[in-house]
């Protein structure tokens, strides 16, 4: 009888030991993403809710390591945000209206590359990596009041 209770606490120990072991591993971060490649767009996909809510005075940072920056009925907001080269950013628009990121100065071929194809709606995003160092001036196609910069160090 003895023998049984001794093999069972010795399984339940070994059982707890294998779990804290594995609980442990899935907690170690990520290697840091790839920074060397070109500024790539991500197809847009419909979220049903804000993944997090931006604030002005303080960057939101999502899981994946991109910035987010949140289009809102009021604008942008951030308004500015300041980041380092090969850093993403989402555009989240959590607005009423339609919206296309584009960058204002259409003249320079670097700056052109941040132009959203499609409009999209409440709930949806656009991601765009900054590879080139500069001050990244961008509005919403369908409403050009509304600006936002992004300065990449």
């Amino acid at each position: 009888m003895k023998k049984r209770y001794i093999i069972g606490g010795l399984i339940i120990v070994v059982g707890i030991l294998v779990g804290f072991f594995i609980s442990k591993n899935s907690a170690i971060a990520p290697a840091a993403p790839d920074t060397t490649g070109m500024a790539t767009t991500t197809a847009t996909t419909t979220i049903t809710t804000l993944p997090v809510k931006s604030h002005a005075s303080v960057p939101t940072i999502l899981k994946n390591g991109e910035y987010l920056v949140t289009y809102m009925n009021s604008g942008f907001v951030p308004k500015t945000l300041t980041i380092k080269r090969g850093t993403g950013v989402r555009f989240f628009n959590y607005s009423t209206r339609a919206m296309s990121i584009i960058a204002v100065d259409q003249n320079s071929q670097t700056y052109r590359t941040l132009n959203q194809e499609q409009s999209v709606g409440k709930g949806s995003y656009y991601d765009f990596s900054f590879v080139n160092p500069g001050i990244w001036v961008y509005t919403n196609r369908n409403n050009n009041v509304d600006r936002g910069t992004i300065i990449v160090q």
